[in-house]
C-alpha cells in the first residue's frame, strides 16, 4: 500500500503544479477570488517548489540526505500547497457554479478529508525519532487549522461555519492521524475494549467518570464569587442559545485535540518505553504540550487571559490524559472535552476571547483548576491505578499484526 500511496501523491503533485499554474495565468479568476497582491506572487515560487518536491520524489536512487530534506520539505510546505489548493480550487468550481455550491463543497471536502492519506503514509509514517513525530503531529494541526480559513462557500452558511470553526479540520486531522498511526505501527483503537486485570477499579473508574460530570458542570456555570466557598458552590448560567457556531467550535475542540493527545501520547509511550516513570512522564509532558499549545490565542486575546488559559489547559490536561490512559477510551475524552467548551460557548456564542481582572476569585478558580487535576494525577500514579494504565499503555503501543500494509 505504501507504493500506491506514493503514486498517489505524485499525483496530486503534478494537480497541484497544474492548478497554480492554471491560477497565475488567469488574472480574472484572481479578481474573481479576491486575491491579494502577495498572495498573487506567492503563486509564481508555489508551482516551482512543488515541481521540485516531485522531481526529488521521482528520483529513485536519491542520497538519504536529499531523502530527509525531501521529506521535510514536504512535511513543512506540502498540506498547505497540496490541500490548500483543493480547497481554493473548491471556490473556483463554487464561484463558476454559484448555484451549486452545497453540492461542490460537500464532493471537495469529502475528497479532501482522505486527501492526506498518502501523505501520511509515504512521507509522515517515514518520521522515525520522539521531537521529529512531536513537530509533525503539531505543525499539521496548525497547517490544517490554516487551511480551513481558505475555504469559502457564498452564500452557504453550514459549510462557511464548518470551515471557519475548524472542524472539518478536525475530521481530516482525524482521519490522517489514524493511518499516521498505523504507519508507525500502531493498531490504532479509538475504543480499546476493557481488560479488567486484578488491577482494574470499577470504583476508580466511577470516580473518573463522576468528577468528569462535575468538572464540566463547574467550568461551565460555577467559579463566581470572591471566596473558596462561592467559587465552589455558587453557580450561574447566562442565557443559553443553540448556534451552529458553538456546536462546530465545541467538536472541533474535542475531536482535534483529543486525536493530537493521542498521538502525543503514543510518540512519548514509545520514546520512554524503558523507562519505569513512563506512564506518569508521559501524561505530565502531554498536559505540558496542550497548556503551551493554548498561547496560539495570545494577540486574538491579551497575555493575562492567555496566561491562565494554558493554566487552566495543563490541569484539565493531566485529567484527560488519566482518563484516557485508565480506559482506552478516546472517544471518552472527546466527549468530555467537547462538552467543557460546548456548555461554555452556547452561553457566548462560541469561543469568545478571555478576560482577567485579577480578582481573589479568579485567583482561586486558577489554583484549583491546577491543584485538583494535580492531586488526581498524583494518586492515580500510584499503586495499582498505576499498573492499569501501563497496561493499557502496552496495548496502546501493540504493533499491527501482519502489518503488510506499509
Amino acid at each position: 500500500m505504501k507504493e500506491k500511496a506514493r503514486y498517489t501523491l505524485i499525483a496530486e503533485l503534478v494537480l497541484g503544479i497544474f492548478f497554480y499554474l492554471f491560477l497565475y495565468l488567469n488574472p480574472g479568476l484572481r479578481h474573481q477570488l479576491w486575491l491579494q497582491h502577495n498572495e498573487v506572487f506567492l503563486l509564481i515560487f508555489f508551482s516551482p517548489l512543488l515541481v521540485l518536491m516531485l522531481l526529488l520524489e521521482l528520483w529513485q536512487k536519491k542520497p538519504p540526505k536529499v531523502d530527509t530534506f525531501n521529506r521535510w520539505l514536504m512535511i513543512i510546505f506540502l498540506p498547505l500547497l497540496s490541500l490548500g489548493g483543493w480547497i481554493e480550487l473548491m471556490n473556483v468550481v463554487a464561484k463558476i457554479w454559484p448555484r451549486m455550491g452545497a453540492i461542490v463543497a460537500f464532493i471537495f471536502l469529502l475528497i479532501g478529508l482522505v486527501w492526506l492519506i498518502p501523505f501520511a503514509i509515504a512521507v509522515g509514517a517515514e518520521v522515525k525519532w520522539t521531537v521529529p513525530r512531536l513537530i509533525l503531529v503539531f505543525w499539521m494541526m496548525e497547517n490544517l487549522m490554516e487551511i480551513c480559513t481558505l475555504g469559502h462557500i457564498p452564500g452557504n452558511k453550514f459549510f462557511n461555519t464548518i470551515l471557519s470553526t475548524g472542524l472539518w479540520a478536525a475530521f481530516a486531522y482525524t482521519i490522517w492521524a489514524c493511518f499516521l498511526a498505523r504507519g508507525w505501527g500502531y493498531n490504532f483503537d479509538f475504543n480499546l475494549k476493557f481488560k479488567k486485570s486484578i488491577n482494574f477499579s470499577d470504583g476508580v473508574l466511577a470516580f473518573l467518570i463522576i468528577f468528569g460530570i462535575v468538572d464540566i458542570i463547574w467550568n461551565a456555570f460555577g467559579g463566581y464569587g470572591n471566596n473558596l466557598f462561592s467559587v465552589l458552590f455558587s453557580y450561574h448560567a447566562d442565557p443559553m442559545k443553540f448556534t451552529l457556531n458553538s456546536f462546530s467550535q465545541a467538536a472541533e475542540a474535542g475531536i482535534m485535540e483529543e486525536m493530537n493527545r493521542y498521538l502525543v501520547i503514543i510518540v512519548l509511550l514509545y520514546a520512554l518505553r524503558k523507562n519505569k516513570w513512563q506512564v506518569p512522564v508521559t501524561i505530565f509532558i502531554s498536559a505540558l504540550f496542550f497548556g503551551l499549545l493554548h498561547f496560539a490565542n495570545f494577540g486574538w486575546q491579551k497575555l493575562a487571559p492567555t496566561i491562565a488559559q494554558v493554566t487552566f489547559a495543563f490541569g484539565i490536561g493531566l485529567f484527560f490524559a488519566v482518563v484516557y490512559l485508565y480506559t482506552g477510551k478516546l472517544w471518552l475524552t472527546m466527549l468530555m472535552h467537547f462538552f467543557v467548551d460546548f456548555l461554555i460557548f452556547l452561553q457566548e456564542n462560541g469561543d469568545q476571547p478571555g478576560t482577567w481582572n485579577g480578582s481573589t476569585g479568579e485567583w482561586l478558580v486558577a489554583i484549583i483548576s491546577v491543584v485538583v487535576p494535580v492531586c488526581i494525577y498524583l494518586w492515580m500514579i500510584t499503586g495499582k491505578r498505576k499498573l492499569v494504565m501501563e497496561e493499557n499503555s502496552r496495548r496502546i503501543l501493540q504493533p499491527v499484526t501482519n502489518n503488510l500494509m506499509y
